[in-house]
């Protein structure tokens, strides 16, 4: 089901000041499960907006912080130097912040229930750093993270993860993709990772590619995705209440 939704411009305190941020929801007014989702480079513009809305229509309450304060860097030169000059230990702060921004909002199931954090190229990096950082998230998905954290910073994550990546992504290349497996392997974590062949990076922006195989990759991934923080996100259940419930 799809839902008819809401945006709004937002905004949130974090412990280093105010963080802008855009939100959406499904229209009907009925507490969702909250979901962060961290832009990639080209900071909070239009794609990263709509992707907000799609989460949205897939029954989630989302916010996107803004990671560059107001700034759209423009074309791939720029993009990438405000990538490489991210405060990244504040940036994983403001994450870890949006989910108690959701969770005080009367639009997002407030029984107990977790909040998600999805990422994208260099949000998926900050994902993945948020989920080893801070207690924020209960589950967490990952494309193509072109932000590669230590391997020691992954031991410390303890919620269920899912990740998508490309087989002809240049940006995150499979030998990235094969050494972050081993660690995740190494270290006993509970993940599912999906390679979609013959894509490249940043293959949910159909401004990178026209191609049906893209088009493709896109919807199965979001499909998966959706499903697994339907799954994950749920409230969690007291042992008094599991004791009713087998009753």
């Amino acid at each position: 089901m799809e839902h008819r939704v809401l945006s709004l411009h937002a905004g949130y305190d974090a412990p280093s000041g105010f963080v802008d941020a855009y939100t959406a929801r499904p229209a009907d007014g009925v507490p969702r499960p909250g979901l962060v989702v961290i832009s990639g480079m080209g900071g909070l513009n239009q794609f990263q907006r709509e992707m907000t809305r799609t989460f949205a229509r897939a029954g989630f309450a989302a916010v996107s912080p803004d990671l560059f304060d107001g700034v759209l860097p423009q074309g791939r030169t720029q993009q990438l130097f405000y990538k490489n000059a991210l405060d990244v230990g504040r940036a994983v702060e403001n994450i870890a912040a949006g989910a108690d921004f959701l969770r005080a909002l009367p639009w997002t199931t407030d029984d107990g229930a977790p909040v998600g954090v999805v990422g994208f190229c260099l949000g998926g990096g900050l994902a993945l750093l948020a989920l080893a950082r801070s207690d924020a998230f209960g589950a967490g998905v990952v494309y193509y993270h072109s932000l590669f954290p230590d391997e020691a910073e992954l031991e410390r994550i303890r919620a269920p993860m899912q990740c998508h990546y490309g087989t002809a992504d240049h940006t995150t290349p499979l030998s990235e993709v094969e050494a972050f497996r081993s660690a995740l392997d190494g270290y006993g974590k509970e993940y599912e990772l999906f390679l979609y062949e013959g894509v490249g990076h940043s293959f949910l922006n159909p401004n990178q590619d026209a191609s049906p195989r893209r088009a493709e990759a896109a919807a199965q991934s979001l499909e998966r995705t959706s499903a697994f923080f339907h799954e994950r996100l749920q409230a969690r259940r007291t042992d008094a209440e599991d004791a009713a419930g087998a009753e």
